[in-house]
């Protein structure tokens, strides 16, 4: 009776400590917190399951310049957060396709806040009308001129307007009438050989002399400057965006800074010949209109321009050596 009653307690025993005895451990004896039950318990929510993430879209290659502008994140058909493509704002005002890279999309600009900045290399010849009394009444009534320069743009956002700042040089011949015309000029003397008897060793000055002469001709070279407008009335001049031939005027303001020099043939002496030179200077305005027409990457410029200006010069004493110019010039060029 005794064992009985010790096997049914051990039995009991086993049954209750046997399950506990098989449960894995990850920590210490008796630590059973990273249990998870298998059961949830009464009145528990169920756990938020995340949506799944959308796919990543690859956005497609650009192929024009209102996509290199729109913002970024709108899809194939344009649409940003329910906003039609349509309604998306263009690119800047003062915009404009690249010049260089004419096989695809580009901007460039807007700089600041205008239009870009041009640059023009142009040279021009033509005809050159003096007035005035003195010297220019024994010129030829036409002489011709030659010269060249750089102009820079500053264009405002449309491009159909710009303010210009130019560079430049010139030369001009007129002829002379000769003994045609002739007049009583101051001429240089040339040195006196020095005197052993009074014990000088060095050249001695001259004076001048006033001489009956013809003038052969006259040549100033000069260094020239200006600011000027120019206005597009036929297309712009957007370098890259022009299409056609686009056709501008424009006018300006500026001064010279040059050397003169003038041929004489002294007509008390045979085959005589004399030379003077002196710097001048001077003031001019001119308007012009030129057609641009688009070749590529840059513009080729043809036109016609108008310009008056006048010098100051003391070449031809004792006659008034100041010439009043009237300038009819056909210029070309490029610009980028």
């Amino acid at each position: 009776m005794t064992s009985t009653r010790f096997l049914l307690t051990g039995f009991v025993v086993a049954l209750g400590t046997g399950p506990v005895v098989a449960q894995p451990r990850t920590a210490g004896f008796g630590d059973y917190s990273s249990l998870v039950p298998s059961v949830r318990p009464v009145a528990a929510a169920e756990p938020e399951v995340p949506p799944p993430a959308p796919p990543v879209r690859t956005p497609a290659g650009v192929t024009s310049l209102q996509q290199m502008q729109a913002p970024p994140g709108a899809g194939p058909a344009g649409w940003l957060d329910g906003e039609p493509a349509a309604t998306q704002p263009a690119y800047p005002p003062g915009s404009y396709p690249s010049p260089y890279y004419v096989d695809g999309p580009g901007c460039c600009g807007p700089l600041g806040r205008d239009g870009r900045i041009g640059y023009e290399l142009y040279s021009f010849t033509g005809l050159n009308f003096t007035i005035g009394n003195g010297l220019p009444d024994r010129l030829n009534a036409v002489g011709w001129t030659v010269g060249g320069g750089v102009r820079t743009l500053f264009f405002d956002a449309t491009h159909t307007a710009a303010w210009t700042i130019d560079l430049g040089g010139s030369y001009t011949y007129n002829r002379g009438q000769g003994a045609q015309s002739p007049t009583n000029l101051f001429l240089r003397t040339p040195a006196a050989d020095p005197s052993p008897n009074d014990g000088v060793t060095e050249l001695q000055p001259q004076p001048d002399r006033l001489v009956l002469s013809g003038i052969r001709g006259i040549r100033r070279s000069s260094f020239n400057y200006a600011i000027g407008r120019d206005v597009w009335l036929l297309g712009n001049g957007s370098t890259g965006g022009q299409n056609g031939t686009n056709w501008r005027v424009g006018g300006w303001i500026g001064g010279r800074y040059g050397t003169s020099s003038v041929d004489v043939n002294p007509l008390t002496e045979v085959d005589g010949y004399a030379r003077r030179q002196n710097v001048f200077h001077g003031i001019f305005t001119g308007v012009h209109t030129t057609f641009d027409i688009p070749v590529g990457a840059w513009i080729w410029t043809n036109g016609v321009r108008v310009e008056y200006g006048h010098d100051w010069t003391n070449l031809v004493p004792p006659i008034q050596g100041n010439i009043h110019n009237i300038n009819i010039q056909f210029t070309t060029g490029i610009r980028y």
